[in-house]
């Protein structure tokens, strides 16, 4: 799978020669992902970059970032491709694949494709994953985002999320459900962004779901990022 991703992101590349390159980096005093925290409540770097083919709806790009598993440190890294329709400058429709990997003993890589629609600030997006993190079990996971201008350079985000695992479960003796949520208030001073936001999550825990995260990170926390976007 991670072959395909790759001759797919340099066949776009290589398709389109007026491609739009946007970037940032980034300091989180913690990383979460769909609720569990892959730095191990610890501050984390990252480093994203997109490319976007607007005369053609094509779009790719990838990140990477510093995490603590197992508990070493390591680092993730993931790419990405997809294809947008917009039907109005305001609505809008997409479809695309995901590779993730992680450096260490583990590699825990997994692939995943996704669809999704976006409505003014409203974006949602339906994931589905035949072996996440490597565990051997399918996992569905459905999110909404939302973001709104407060006033000046101010505004407010959120976030809700909520996964399926498949497989048995049985033994943990815990559902197969797991719900995330993420509200905060930002300040945009471009090219740089501050971010200040409670997350938590609730149902299955790190384990049934196949997290490696290490021991001890906690389900609430709030965390700050700042950004620089070129």
């Amino acid at each position: 799978m991670f072959r395909i991703v790759v001759v797919a992101l340099v066949v776009l590349f290589a398709a389109q020669a007026h491609a739009q390159m946007t970037g940032s980096a980034t300091l989180a005093s913690d990383y979460r992902f769909r609720g569990t925290s892959l730095s191990n409540d610890q501050p984390s770097a990252q480093l994203a970059l997109d490319y976007d083919w607007p005369s053609s709806g094509w779009y790719a790009g990838g990140m990477m970032a510093s995490v603590r598993l197992d508990p070493e440190n390591a680092a993730q890294l993931l790419v990405y491709g997809g294809y947008v329709h917009r039907f109005s400058t305001d609505f809008s429709v997409e479809g695309g694949v995901r590779y993730t990997r992680f450096t260490g003993s583990e590699s825990y890589a997994y692939a995943e494709t996704y669809a999704g629609f976006a409505y003014r600030q409203l974006v949602g997006r339906v994931y589905y994953a035949p072996n996440y993190f490597s565990n051997g079990y399918p996992v569905w996971y459905a999110e909404l985002n939302d973001s709104h201008t407060l006033s000046g350079h101010w505004y407010a985000f959120a976030h809700a999320g909520y996964l399926r695992r498949s497989g048995d479960v049985s033994d943990y003796h815990v559902s197969r459900f797991r719900s995330d949520f993420q509200v905060g208030i930002g300040l945009s001073l471009q090219p740089c962004n501050v971010r200040l936001s409670w997350n938590t999550s609730h149902g299955a825990p790190d384990a049934v779901v196949g997290y490696p995260s290490a021991a001890g990170a906690t389900r609430n926390a709030w965390v700050l990022s700042i950004s620089y976007a070129w």
